[in-house]
């Protein structure tokens, strides 16, 4: 039993006048077809104007079995009777309405034909074998419609862009109660992809050619279009695209296809500031040249400054046979590395290759590794090492930038032998998680944690820079960063609440656990505490509070800021 319930407004009159007040209750209907009766009465009733008469309730009244009955034959009940009943009592007006809508009219034949050139497309022949509507069936005209509409937006897809029906129509026997269903669809001549013009003056046409996901004398389709716009968008090569198709300017059913393109900035910058209690400021600048060659070649630089770590680093990246998913990159870092009681200073160089496919990344790369080094006093080392790596990473996320829900597996795996250009044989993984979901619209819950293994016979020969630590805004928060370690082991985890106080400003709690260290089982910190993140365009700023313990040590306290996604 469902009440629909009218409101209905005073009128301006020299005499203010409440209006009469109208209930309809329904009965005896199921869920969708109840759902449409009840938006064809709404609709009736709002033809009478917001101040209801006793008049309009009856014409209202008189009407709405008639209107029942046609909100109801989309849903297959044809030889519904309505007993209706009307009473009132002052200003208060209460229709009831019960139904028995009878057996839904079952559809007795479907008669699908596909005609013209392409009667025997492959596409098209599957798509009439799995036409959804079928003899037996409760006829239901939204799916009639949905069937149809597939039907025809898979013509449309194939090339066969001026398809039309020659025949729709459901044919209601109602001496038999059942019904026909007739579709023949004429496909037209076929439409292919044409010439393709790129209209810019930044990269070359070989180049902008390893973007096409379709080639002149392909069967034209408008999801490869559409998808193809938003791959050029993606790629960060251009910051304005057009793709137009010229379907008025077609010779021999071929389409031009006019790709307008406005490239990105030949040159972009980036800063990134930071603050820790024990590293003090951290600062970061960096500088993409975009347009060094016609065939999308760059080069990214950043410099990197802390108490704890600098340096420079750089980048040459070369597109791959597609720009949109593979890469090539040749870099060289210089750094300087000072954790806790130890110090590195190092120089690598390396090559690699990244391959985007959809969420997955992966990447190998081979590198090259000099550095000098000392660990908690002891003598120090120089060590060189030639190792390759891989990396695997998993991202998903409704949005990068201000994601609410996501999650983000990266795996590296790197190893080097002594047998090759290497003083140190070790094998090493690292295994980082992090899930983001909001259990309400204001609430956040972000969980992180990591694990990192490294077999080694002498882990003093194993360089700083490839050595676990843990501790710091991204580790374990409430310890210095660095502050456990260096170590063969890692282990840290974390939970976050975040809820938002007003506006973008949200307010966080979190504990944060974990350690850094030689012995697997070594005793974990604990970090506890409270933070204020700031939602902007280019991701969140967050400011923390930590408290952290470690059993038998004094309690420390540390503030971090950053700025940054969260995945």
């Amino acid at each position: 039993m469902v009440f629909v319930f009218f409101s209905c407004a005073l009128v301006a009159s020299p005499v203010s006048q409440a209006a009469d007040i109208l209930h309809t209750d329904i009965v005896g209907l199921p869920g969708a077809a109840l759902k449409n009766a009840q938006d064809r009465l709404l609709i009736a009733q709002s033809e009478y104007g917001a101040h209801l008469t006793p008049a309009a309730i009856k014409r209202f009244y008189k009407n709405a079995p008639k209107n029942i009955k046609a909100a109801i034959e989309p849903y297959g009940y044809f030889k519904a009777e309505v007993y209706p009943s009307l009473y009132h009592q002052g200003d208060q007006w209460t229709a009831r309405f019960v139904i028995e809508p009878g057996p839904p009219i079952r559809i007795a034949h479907v008669d699908i034909q596909i005609h013209g050139p392409g009667a025997e497309d492959a596409a098209l022949h599957n798509a009439l074998i799995n036409f959804p509507i079928k003899a037996g069936q409760v006829f239901e005209a939204a799916k009639y419609d949905q069937a149809k509409e597939a039907l025809f937006q898979t013509a449309n897809e194939q090339g066969y862009l001026k398809a039309s029906f020659e025949t729709k129509t459901v044919k209601i026997n109602m001496e038999n109660y059942n019904a026909v269903v007739i579709v023949h669809l004429d496909t037209g001549p076929r439409f292919y992809f044409g010439r393709i013009t790129f209209q810019q003056n930044t990269f070359s046409e070989a180049f902008l050619q390893r973007f096409l996901s379709f080639k002149s004398g392909e069967p034209f389709s408008s999801p490869k279009l559409i998808k193809f716009q938003q791959n050029l968008s993606n790629s960060n090569y251009f910051q304005e695209i057009n793709v137009n198709p010229e379907l008025n300017d077609t010779t021999n059913n071929q389409v031009p296809i006019i790709i307008g393109l406005t490239p990105t900035k030949a040159r972009q910058y980036s800063i990134g500031v930071g603050y820790g209690t024990f590293t003090g400021v951290r600062a970061s600048l960096g500088a993409n040249f975009r347009h060094l060659t016609k065939t999308g070649h760059r080069v990214d630089l950043q410099v990197k400054g802390s108490a704890i770590l600098s340096g420079l680093a750089a980048q040459y990246i070369i597109p791959g046979a597609n720009p949109l998913t593979d890469q090539y990159t040749i870099g060289a870092n210089i750094q300087r590395f000072l954790p806790k009681n130890d110090g590195s200073d190092s120089r690598s160089v390396w090559v690699g290759f990244t391959k985007t496919n959809g969420d997955w990344k992966w990447a190998p790369t081979l590198t090259y590794l000099s550095e000098h080094y000392n660990i908690a006093g002891k003598p120090s080392h120089n060590s060189q090492i030639v190792y390759p790596s891989f990396n695997v990473t998993h991202t998903h996320a409704d949005d990068l930038i201000d994601t609410r829900y996501g999650s983000k597996i990266d795996l590296t795996l790197r190893g080097a032998s002594t047998a090759v250009i290497s003083n140190v044989t070790f094998l090493q993984s690292d295994l980082k998680g992090k899930y983001i979901f909001s259990p309400t619209e204001l609430s956040r819950v972000l969980l992180r944690g990591e694990f990192g293994y490294t077999t080694v016979r002498d882990v003093n020969l194993l360089p700083v820079s490839l050595q676990f630590y843990a501790g710091g805004l991204d580790s374990v928060r409430g310890f210095p960063t660095t502050y456990f370690g260096p170590g063969r082991y890692l282990k840290t985890g974390s939970i976050e609440l975040q809820h938002r106080l007003f506006g973008k400003l949200s307010g966080a709690i979190f504990y944060d656990i974990g350690t850094a260290d030689n012995h697997i089982n070594a005793a974990m910190g604990y970090g506890r505490g409270v933070g204020l993140i700031y939602a902007t365009p280019i991701g969140p700023i967050k400011g923390y509070i930590g408290y952290g313990k470690l059993q038998g040590k004094p309690e420390h306290f540390d503030f971090e800021f950053s700025l940054g996604p969260d995945l």
